[in-house]
This record gives C-alpha cells, sequence and structure tokens, in this order.
C-alpha cells in the first residue's frame, strides 16, 4: 500500500466514521482517493514531491501548508464520502451483501446519497480554496498540463470544472 496522505485515525476523530470500524474497510478508500482526486488535482510532479517530502519528514513552507490546509480536508472529506456510499456492501465468494446490524434501521438510499454529497461537497470546497490559493503561490511543480496526470482537467462531483 502506498503512503497514505491522512491516517485512519484523522478520519475518525474529526468525522462521523466511527473508530470501531476496521480500518481494513477504507484504508484501499483513501488510496484510491489519492490518486484518483489529490494527484489530478496537484498534477503528477506536484503530488510527487508532497509525498516524497510527507514520507521523508522533510514537508516544510508552502508545501506544508498545501498538505495541511488542502490535501489533508480534501482526502479526508472525499475518502468519507466514498466510504459512506460503500461501507455497508461486502464482495465475497457468495456474492455481494449488505451488512444490517441488530437493533438498527438501515438508512435509505436516498439517505445515503445526501451524506456522500455532503462530504464530496466539502472536498469540493476545499478544492476550490486550493485553486484559489495556488494562484498566489509560486510553486514550481506546479503545471496545469504534464505528460502525466494534467492538474487542468479536473471535473468535481457536482460537474463544476476547476
Amino acid at each position: 500500500m502506498a503512503l497514505l496522505l491522512i491516517t485512519p485515525l484523522e478520519i475518525t476523530t474529526t468525522t462521523i466514521l466511527g473508530g470501531n470500524v476496521d480500518t481494513n474497510k477504507y484504508e484501499f478508500i483513501i488510496e484510491s482517493v489519492q490518486i484518483s482526486v489529490i494527484e489530478p488535482l496537484l498534477g503528477t510532479e506536484l503530488y510527487d514531491k508532497i509525498v516524497t517530502e510527507v514520507g521523508n519528514e522533510t514537508i516544510t513552507g508552502d508545501y506544508l501548508e498545501l498538505f495541511t490546509q488542502f490535501v489533508k480536508p480534501i482526502t479526508k472529506y472525499e475518502a468519507l464520502a466514498e466510504y459512506v456510499e460503500v461501507g455497508s456492501l461486502m464482495v465475497s465468494n457468495g456474492g455481494i451483501f449488505k451488512n444490517t446490524p441488530e437493533n438498527a434501521e438501515t438508512a435509505s438510499g436516498t439517505e445515503v446519497q445526501n451524506l456522500a454529497d455532503k462530504y464530496h461537497g466539502l472536498g469540493e470546497l476545499y478544492a476550490n480554496r486550493f485553486e484559489k490559493w495556488i494562484g498566489l503561490k509560486n510553486i514550481p511543480e506546479y503545471k496545469t498540463a504534464q505528460d502525466e496526470v494534467n492538474a487542468q482537467d479536473i471535473n468535481t462531483r457536482t460537474g463544476w470544472h476547476l
């Protein structure tokens, strides 16, 4: 598994996700969000620099501000939104099952989607703030066009184009 930019503990202590949820149920979602949301937002070159500096514990200055003020919140909220959508489902040899605890009422599909949309919206809020912030900074690794992932072609869940 790749370096996670946010820990499961950071999600469970700052969101509605319960601390008793097995981390193996959502760690893969954090990694997926990093690749599907954060890397396209930053571009591969800046994403790789952030991951390297976080891993080496050498992140400072504008990069630290970018990481703490934008990357972490976006990752947290987008990962939670993704987990809300799939968290009650389990895929096994016998098929796909919905986990239903005793003495509990299962949320409707609409309620689940509304909750997921709320957290996707928070992720987008931070992405929009990032777009304003990055325009005021001189970060050489941020390029809107690169050979790999381009930071200019980001479409959000609500259809906004960043």
